[in-house]
């Protein structure tokens, strides 16, 4: 049995030495920063006024309460303390301090009454707890009281007024929520609430103020629950979670329906539609991602993970992606990087960094799971411990830019339940990340944030919020200063269209590290216009190509390594049918300069044409070389024909017969472009081949 001592008239000093620091001080300002609930009902309404925070219950014997839920770590010293004024009403029922609940309810309470009682209620059954006491500090009504529950080197103690009256062995905390409480009716004022505890978040440096959230307003947002926001690279479109709204396909039975909300500048949304079937069910509908060029949709499953792809008239039926596992979680959230290759979620596996030590506990971690060349999903990787803690970590969002991962957790340092941080990917591995910081008090609060999410510009941040909304949750916009934002990339956009006719066609579409010689993501084309985007990192030298049945690929270059700021750039990819005469320029092959000598990052190119010539035996194609006009036009000859002796050169030595290569070198005399800029005199400088027999 726990033991409970009690003293009278302990100085209050005393009790002051040593306390940790404030981690919250709320003298209730209109902000409300710290998130209280304000709202009414049939019997009561609480609000913030003049600097206070009032309960008004109107019915004897039934009142209210409510609380907060700021990050503790229960192994550490706290202080909750707040002052008391009951302006009227009934003066023989209790108000004052709870804390606790694990979800199921469960707290501890300081509570007096305006007559000279108080009382230390808890679900625990120890001796003298949960009954009324008479103690002559207590003040009447109208005047101020001051109460506090204090950890303090493994006692728990209690204060009225400045006197500790009594202590105990800690109790079960169950929870983090703390707040206020009273039982009958009353007008109550609370002021100088202080919530004081021995942590340190990790705040990102060079965190700039001012932070506003902007609700995204009626057109989007309803009188429901607003859930989830996805937005696509180029920032155009949001794909949302509705939930128990009654135009859900299921009605207010449904759990969660797919919405979506569509802009042309990032400022005006448009009125949010419901996306129907077969997108949508009377089965509750858990949207993971939507892929960036905006033609696949990721839904989250409790065994994996299923994908719709976009068709000409709507989308493909459901595949799973192959790649299973058991999740012991009934929740989960997903994420597709940039790239397509990469899929990031959270789950409750066996491979959670501390499942061993507590198998009960429904604490999910974060994963990945990468796909191979050859369209294989690897099994789950666990991010590792600068990602996950012994807590929750929830709704993972890996920026454009495949390196800045934005994650919700419950396990670390912060202002609420759950807050967001950001972490940024050390190299190539996905269990090597920096130290989280978080998002800090103007993007977190005292109560539940999570999915996060941005464009490829990374000008704006939305995710959810419950404050000043239209109903239940909405969306909302955030201003994102440097220090919280993802690396710069370049969002490419165009059309893959038929070179010769130049109408839309649907295409798969691959980039490539030409340096490492190694595809590093893929997307695909919108079957009617033939529309894509990609996002790109900085810092590489990339190949592009579309791939189609029947048609040859004109590869296109990206140079990205001087990117320091986001920016759109709009190159259309052509593909050449495979029919004699048609030419095909070979952008990705490159020479040293003034030299026949052929670059390592030109192979990858040259393996594709070696690749098509076998797989149409009967194809024969004529090379030609050129160059811009600077410097001697015998020896821009010579170069230009010595470089497509070298592609002739290489091609048959993957095993292409030299019968089926002609080729020949025109210098400068078959310009595509003038020569009065560099990037005019680039474009000359290429090598093409033409079909001369199918």
């Amino acid at each position: 049995m726990k033991l409970i001592c009690f003293w009278p008239l302990l100085i209050y000093g005393l009790s002051a030495v040593g306390q940790p620091p404030i981690f919250i001080k709320d003298e209730f300002t209109s902000t409300n920063n710290h998130g209280w609930w304000t709202g009414t009902g049939d019997n009561y309404s609480i609000k913030i006024e003049k600097g206070k925070y009032v309960f008004v219950t109107t019915q004897k014997d039934n009142g209210r309460f409510t609380t907060i839920n700021p990050y503790m770590d229960k192994k550490k010293d706290f202080v909750i303390e707040a002052s008391f004024v009951q302006k009227s009403g009934s003066d023989n029922n209790g108000f004052g301090l709870l804390w606790g609940d694990d979800g199921g309810g469960k707290y501890h309470e300081l509570i007096i009454s305006s007559n000279g009682y108080y009382k230390i209620k808890s679900p625990e059954k120890i001796e003298k707890i949960n009954q009324w006491v008479e103690h002559k500090k207590i003040k009447p009504l109208g005047q101020e009281n001051i109460l506090k529950v204090e950890q303090r080197k493994g006692r728990w103690y209690y204060s009225i007024n400045g006197e500790e009256f009594a202590n105990t062995e800690p109790l079960p905390l169950y929870g983090t929520k703390m707040g206020f409480i009273n039982y009958t009716d009353m007008v109550l004022e609370i002021d100088n609430f202080i919530f004081r505890h021995d942590v340190k978040i990790n705040l990102p440096p060079n965190l700039t103020s001012g932070l506003k959230k902007e609700n995204l307003g009626p057109n989007v947002n309803s009188p429901y629950d607003d859930l989830g926001p996805h937005i696509t690279t180029d920032g155009k479109m949001i794909l949302f979670g509705r939930e128990l709204s009654p135009d859900n396909i299921g009605g207010k039975e449904d759990g969660e329906d797919i919405w979506v909300t569509t802009s042309t500048d990032g400022v005006t949304w448009s009125k949010s539609k419901n996306m129907g079937p077969p997108i949508n069910n009377k089965e509750a509908n858990n949207l993971a991602a939507i892929s960036a060029d905006n033609n696949m949709l990721l839904f989250c499953r409790l065994d994996g993970f299923q994908v719709r792809r976009k068709t000409g008239d709507g989308w493909s039926e459901p595949e799973y992606l192959n790649v299973r596992f058991k999740n012991e979680s009934k929740n989960m959230e997903g994420n597709l990087s940039a790239d397509g290759k990469a899929l990031l979620f959270t789950a409750k596996l066996k491979q959670n960094l501390f499942y061993n030590a507590n198998p009960e506990n429904k604490e999910k971690d974060v994963y990945v799971t990468i796909q191979n060349e050859q369209g294989n999903w690897s099994a789950p990787i666990n991010l590792g411990s600068k990602i996950n803690t012994a807590n929750d970590e929830i709704s993972p969002f890996l920026a454009a830019d495949g390196r800045t991962l934005y994650f919700a957790s419950n396990g670390r340092p912060g202002y609420g339940g759950y807050d967001i941080y950001m972490s940024k990917r050390n190299g190539e591995s996905w269990t090597s990340w920096t130290e989280p910081v978080n998002l800090g008090p103007e993007i977190n609060t005292s109560g539940f944030d999570a999915y996060y999410t941005v464009s490829a510009a990374a000008d704006y941040a939305y995710m959810v919020s419950d404050r000043n909304s239209y109903g239940a949750s909405d969306l909302v916009k955030i201003k994102l200063p440097e220090a919280i934002k993802p690396d710069p990339v370049v969002l490419l956009l165009g059309r893959t269209l038929n070179a010769k006719t130049r109408e839309p066609i649907q295409a798969d579409i691959f980039f490539e590290d030409l340096s490492a010689q190694k595809e590093i993501g893929e997307a695909i084309s919108d079957p009617k216009t033939g529309s894509y985007r990609i996002a790109l990192t900085k810092g590489k030298n990339y190949g592009i190509r579309a791939v189609a049945k029947g048609f040859f690929s004109v590869n296109e270059n990206m140079e990205l390594a001087s990117v320091l700021k986001y920016k759109e750039l709009e190159k259309d990819l052509l593909l050449v049918p495979i029919e004699v005469g048609e030419s095909v320029a070979l952008n990705n092959v490159f020479f040293e300069i003034g030299k026949p000598n052929l670059k390592p990052q030109s192979y990858p190119e040259l393996d594709r044409l070696v690749e098509i010539m076998t797989d149409n035996p009967t194809i024969r194609i004529d090379l030609s070389g050129h160059t811009d006009n600077v410097g001697n036009k015998d020896a821009l000859m010579k170069l230009s024909e010595n470089r497509v002796l070298a592609v002739k050169s290489y091609l048959e030595s993957k095993g292409i017969p030299k019968d089926r290569i002609a080729g020949k070198g025109y210098g400068a005399t078959r310009p595509i472009a003038a020569n009065d800029t560099p990037e005019n005199r680039e474009r000359n400088r290429r090598v093409e081949f033409k079909i001369t027999k199918k």
